[in-house]
C-alpha cells in the first residue's frame, strides 16, 4: 500500500533569503512609520508580530534567531525615531514589557509553522501569538499602573476590558492581515520563482 503524503519543508537550511526579504521589507516601512504625520497612522496597527511569527517559521534552521532579530531590531528602530520626531520626551523611550511581549510571538511560530503551511493553523497560531501578547502585556501594564485601576482581580479584568478594542481593532486584525499576507506572498513567489523554498509534499510512515 502506497505511503500517505504530507505538506512539509524540503531539507531545511539555515536561512531562506525569500523570507528574510519579505520580512525585512514589512519591518523597513514599519520603522519609516513615524516620519509621517500622526494623522496619517494607524495606532497599535504594525506588522511586528506578524514578521516575528513568520519569520521564525519559515527561515530555516536559524528561523528563531531570525524571527526574533528582524521583529525586536524593527521595533527599537521604530522607538528610536518616533523618540526623536517627539522631541526625546521620556513617555516614548521603548519599553522592555513590549519587547519582552513581542518576543512571544517567534518561539510560537516556530514551534506551530515551521512544517505546516495549512491556512486554518497559520490562522489559530497567529491568535495565539496575538492573544498572548494581550493578555502578558496588559497584565504587566496592570502591575506597574500605568492607570489607575485597582490593586485586586477587578482591577485586572477591568484593564483586560478597557484594552478589549484597541486589541481587537489593532494588534489582532494587523496580525492577521500581515501574518496571512506574509506567508501568502511566500507560497505564491516559491511556486513561480522560488522552487527551493516551497512546502513540498513527503511520504510519511504509515500509522497503522
Amino acid at each position: 500500500m502506497a505511503e500517505p503524503l504530507t505538506d512539509t519543508l524540503r531539507t531545511t537550511p539555515w536561512l531562506r533569503p525569500l523570507v528574510l526579504a519579505l520580512g525585512a521589507v514589512a519591518i523597513l516601512f514599519y520603522v519609516l512609520l513615524p516620519l509621517l504625520p500622526d494623522q496619517y497612522r494607524l495606532w497599535n496597527f504594525a506588522p511586528v508580530g506578524a514578521v516575528a511569527l513568520f519569520a521564525a517559521a519559515r527561515s530555516g534552521r536559524l528561523g528563531l534567531a531570525a524571527g526574533l532579530l528582524l521583529a525586536l531590531g524593527g521595533k527599537l528602530g521604530y522607538d528610536l525615531i518616533n523618540y526623536a520626531q517627539h522631541g526625546y520626551g521620556p513617555e516614548y523611550l521603548p519599553s522592555r514589557t513590549v519587547y519582552a511581549c513581542l518576543a512571544l510571538y517567534a518561539p510560537v511560530g516556530w514551534l506551530a509553522l515551521r512544517n505546516s503551511g495549512h491556512p486554518l493553523r497559520i490562522a489559530a497560531t497567529t491568535f495565539l501569538g496575538s492573544l498572548l501578547f494581550f493578555l502578558v502585556s496588559n497584565y504587566f501594564s496592570w502591575v506597574g499602573k500605568s492607570l489607575p485601576y485597582d490593586s485586586g482581580p477587578v482591577g485586572l479584568l477591568e484593564s483586560y476590558w478597557m484594552a478589549l478594542p484597541f486589541w481587537l481593532k489593532g494588534t489582532l486584525l494587523s496580525d492577521l492581515v500581515f501574518t496571512g499576507g506574509l506567508f501568502g506572498l511566500h507560497a505564491v513567489l516559491s511556486r513561480a520563482v522560488f522552487p527551493a523554498e516551497r512546502l513540498a509534499p513527503v511520504r510519511v510512515e504509515d500509522a497503522r
